[in-house]
C-alpha cells in the first residue's frame, strides 16, 4: 500500500534549485535511505513531509489523500523524527522524558525499555544525566530511543548515526531494518545498506 507520495515536487531557494519534478513513493514498511552530496536538500525533504517546508509545486499524498497545509499536524502525528542537531529540551534526562510523556498526542509513558538501553548500551544512569553533558554520540541514541518509544508508524530520520562508532553504526541500521515500521533516513553511512533490506534514492 502505498502510504507516502510525492509527485512533481518543485522548490527553489532563491537561485538554487532544491527540487525540479522529484518524484518519491514510500510504501508501508519500507525502509528508504536518501543519500546524496551535501548541499542538495535531503534534509528539506524531511521538512517538506513534515510541513515544515512548503513546496512551490506538485502533490503531497499520505494514505491516498492529498495533504493540504492546514492539515499537516495531523499527518504529521504519524511520523517520529530526529533531526540532524538531535534536538532534545535542557534538563535531567528523566524530566525531559516525563515532559515529552506529558503531551496528550505521544504514546508514551515516560520510560525507555530495559531492552532498548541495553541494545544502545546504556543503563539506568543515563536517566540521570543532564542533556547538556551528552556527547555527540549520547545524544544521538537517546534522541532514536525516544523516538522509538513514540511507537510512531513512520520515522523520519536525519544523520542519526554520524557521532557513533562503527559497532554502534551498524546496530543501529541492524535494529532499524528489522524494525516493524516505515523509516526514512538521511545519511552518508554505508551502514544501512548493508543490511540489504534499505532502497537507496539518491540525488
Amino acid at each position: 500500500m502505498c502510504l507516502i507520495r510525492l509527485e512533481d515536487i518543485n522548490l527553489r531557494f532563491d537561485d538554487n534549485i532544491i527540487f525540479d519534478h522529484f518524484n518519491l513513493k514510500v510504501n508501508s514498511g519500507d525502509k528508504i535511505l536518501i543519500t546524496g552530496k551535501s548541499g542538495r536538500g535531503k534534509s528539506t525533504l524531511l521538512s517538506i513531509l513534515l510541513g515544515f517546508v512548503k513546496a512551490d509545486s506538485g502533490g503531497y499524498y499520505f494514505n491516498g489523500a492529498p495533504v493540504s497545509y492546514p492539515d499537516l499536524k495531523k499527518v504529521r502525528l504519524n511520523y517520529a523524527y530526529v533531526n540532524q542537531d538531535v534536538t532534545i529540551q535542557e534538563g535531567i534526562v528523566r524530566e525531559v522524558l516525563n515532559r515529552i510523556a506529558g503531551f496528550d498526542h505521544n504514546n508514551f509513558n515516560g520510560v525507555i525499555d530495559q531492552e532498548l538501553l541495553e541494545y544502545f548500551e546504556f543503563d539506568e544512569s543515563l536517566f540521570e544525566l543532564h542533556t547538556s553533558k551528552l556527547s555527540g554520540g549520547q545524544r544521538q541514541r537517546l534522541g532514536l530511543m525516544i523516538a522509538l518509544s513514540l511507537k510512531r508508524d513512520i520515522f523520519l530520520l536525519d544523520e542519526i548515526t554520524s557521532a557513533l562508532d562503527q559497532e554502534l553504526k551498524d546496530k543501529t541500521a541492524s535494529y532499524l531494518a528489522n524494525l516493524q515500521a516505515t523509516v526514512i533516513v538521511v545519511s552518508h553511512d554505508s551502514c544501512f545498506l548493508k543490511t540489504g533490506k534499505f532502497k537507496e534514492v539518491r540525488w
